[in-house]
């Protein structure tokens, strides 16, 4: 009697199985006619992708990395390291070696990973400490008056108000000269705030003595000899701005008194106006 078989069914190459010939004792698995090899999968072929597939994943996790990058990789987890820093490491066998050494040396990015995990695990290397804000952070000038508490230190009351009374009360006390009547070497005019350039030398007298009396140690060394002994001398000479004056008759009125110099205005051109803000108005 024969069979029937489907031609689809991959087991149709076969005889029928009454006049198969008998399978051996130690066979599994019947024997395979080449059509029927060609239509089953090889196991290895299948297994074949899912390995490739494992391959291109473990290269893509172990990229190669130069020393910039190791040093970048190392400053981004804990403090910054200098390329020099990680090289003398890894010359002294403290840091791994290069995959490839030549002008640029490579190194295994999973061997860096593990390595930086075995430094923070001794201790070695730290977390980065967080850089402060800018705005937590002052600078300039003001950096210098700010106070523990992040205020600023309010700027020193002057000893005096103002530049005449620091003349009346420190000045002309403390300072004492006899005056020359005869060859006028010496002289004051009583007036003194009649004469413009009496007035600017005073005012930058006081401001610099209220600012160096804050210095205890050579503060007021410093403003005498770079200061007082500088302008005293040309206001209280016989020729300086108070020629004419004298304790007994006073400020000397014009036409006695020291006549300013005589100016004539140059050409507008010669001497522009720099100054943005009236150049802008002027436009």
């Amino acid at each position: 009697m024969t069979e029937n078989h489907d031609p689809m069914d991959a087991w149709s190459d076969l005889p029928p199985a009454e006049t198969a010939e008998p399978v051996s004792e130690d066979q599994s698995e019947p024997a395979l006619s080449a059509s029927q090899e060609e239509v089953l999968p090889d196991k290895d072929s299948e297994e074949a992708p899912a390995s490739t597939s494992d391959q291109d994943a473990e290269e893509v996790e172990d990229f190669q990395l130069a020393a910039a990058d190791v040093v970048a990789l190392i400053g981004d987890r804990s403090e910054k390291m200098s390329v020099s820093t990680f090289r003398t490491l890894v010359a002294h066998g403290e840091a791994p070696k290069p995959l490839v050494w030549g002008r640029t040396p490579l190194w295994s990015f999973r061997a860096i990973e593990d390595w930086i995990s075995e430094m923070f695990a001794s201790g070695v290397f730290t977390a980065a400490t967080p850089e402060p804000a800018a705005a937590d952070t002052p600078t300039g000038p003001s950096a210098a008056d700010a106070t523990s508490d992040g205020e600023e230190e309010p700027e020193p009351e002057l000893v005096f108000g103002s530049t005449a009374q620091w003349v009346e009360e420190y000045l002309v006390p403390m300072y004492r000269r006899e005056i020359t009547v005869n060859g006028n070497h010496t002289t004051w005019c009583p007036e003194w705030w009649r004469h413009a350039e009496a007035i600017i030398r005073f005012e930058a007298l006081w401001r610099a003595w209220e600012h160096l009396r804050l210095d205890g140690k050579t503060g007021m060394s410093v403003f005498m000899k770079d200061h007082l002994d500088h302008h005293l001398p040309i206001l209280l000479d016989g020729k300086g701005p108070f020629d004419g004056c004298s304790l007994t008759g006073g400020h000397a009125q014009a036409p006695d008194g020291i006549k300013a110099f005589r100016t004539v205005s140059p050409p507008a051109e010669l001497f522009p106006d720099v100054r943005p803000s009236v150049n802008e108005t002027e436009e």
